[in-house]
């Protein structure tokens, strides 16, 4: 009889000691929904993510975001003045910069579950919207006149036609050329798996892989267009992110 109870003993201590390291310690509870945010990568750029998901389901969650991202054209390539060890780098024949601003709709639906605190849920998500292209002119330090040393640095939007290596001295500031930023409309959509790794219940901590499609109605006029530089319609893009956020239960 010690024997049988001594084997019970073992398997009984066992078979707890392991439920503790399968399931959550805190009583699970239904949530209402998720809030969180993060920061991006892709391969042309970096961006700020949003995200409000309601629960639908305990599986499915609709899912409203928002993003602002950096969008790069491939023949970026940074210059500098040789001339002056002070100038600021600048991309030559780059003639505006691109912001991409998708307000989107789409779903979270839950692939597995978490089976213990130090698990990982995975999630696919998909989603649509708008993409909105901001595009705002370049600015650059110009020396005059047209000849090494200049007498005066002016600022000036870039012009392919006028301006050249010869009297571009750098970058200028960011903020200008902000009043005549145009709007190029286009739709958007992603498909992305989500990790969320988040020991505590109600956090949320997550990694996000995913590809995401700009298609504008035109070219969007990032780059002055020379034979090999061509503009492009549709920004294909790998991505990572990640996430931070909270779950809700009311």
């Amino acid at each position: 009889m010690r024997p049988i109870l001594t084997i019970l003993f073992v398997f009984l201590v066992g078979g707890a000691l392991h439920a503790q390291e399968t399931i959550y310690e805190e009583t699970r509870v239904p949530y209402k929904k998720e809030i969180l945010g993060g920061i991006m990568l892709h391969g042309d750029g970096w961006g700020l993510q949003f995200y409000h998901a309601k629960y639908r389901t305990a599986r499915d969650r609709r899912l409203l975001g928002f993003e602002v991202v950096s969008m790069k054209h491939p023949k970026e390539v940074k210059s500098f003045n040789p001339y002056y060890e002070d100038s600021r780098g600048y991309f030559y024949g780059k003639v505006n910069t691109l912001i991409v601003a998708r307000p989107s709709y789409g779903r979270k639906w839950q692939i597995t579950d978490k089976i213990r605190r130090s698990g990982v849920e995975l999630n696919f998500i998909w989603s649509i919207g708008a993409s909105l292209g901001l595009l705002k002119p370049v600015y650059l330090q110009i020396g005059t006149p047209d000849r090494i040393p200049y007498e005066n640095i002016i600022v000036e939007r870039y012009d392919p036609i006028k301006h050249d290596v010869q009297n571009i001295y750098g970058r200028a500031s960011f903020v200008n050329g902000i009043g005549e930023i145009a709007v190029f409309p286009g739709a958007f959509g992603r498909v992305a798996l989500d990790f969320e790794y988040s020991g505590n219940v109600t956090g949320v901590k997550g990694i996000e892989i995913g590809a995401t499609l700009d298609a504008f109605a035109r070219k969007v006029p990032i780059m002055y267009e020379v034979e090999g530089v061509k503009n492009k319609q549709f920004f294909f893009e790998f991505y990572v992110a990640l996430q931070f956020g909270k779950k809700f239960t009311t």
